[in-house]
């Protein structure tokens, strides 16, 4: 049971596509902006960390470095020990 907390408000700037995007996603979960916001700051202080990785590396999928196909392509190969 929480006990009565002193809330603040915070404000904060941001692209209004991703503001729109992300609500869309955060309505299908049932959860408004405020709270998403409470878990991530939540998340942050139980780990003492951001809690996901940063990175300046870029990584790719399979499918962006051999193509979507590649599974059909992988098939297609012929096994020499046949």
């Amino acid at each position: 049971m929480e006990t009565n907390k002193t809330k603040e408000r915070l404000s904060i700037n941001l692209d209004s596509e991703l503001k729109k995007e992300v609500g869309s996603l955060l309505s299908d979960l049932g959860l408004d902006y405020t709270t998403a916001i409470t878990i991530y700051f939540k998340q942050i202080a139980k780990k003492k960390k951001i809690p996901f990785e940063l990175s300046t590396t870029s990584y790719y999928t399979i499918d962006e470095v051999a193509g979507q196909d590649w599974r059909n392509k992988v098939a297609e190969i012929k096994d020499e020990w046949e």
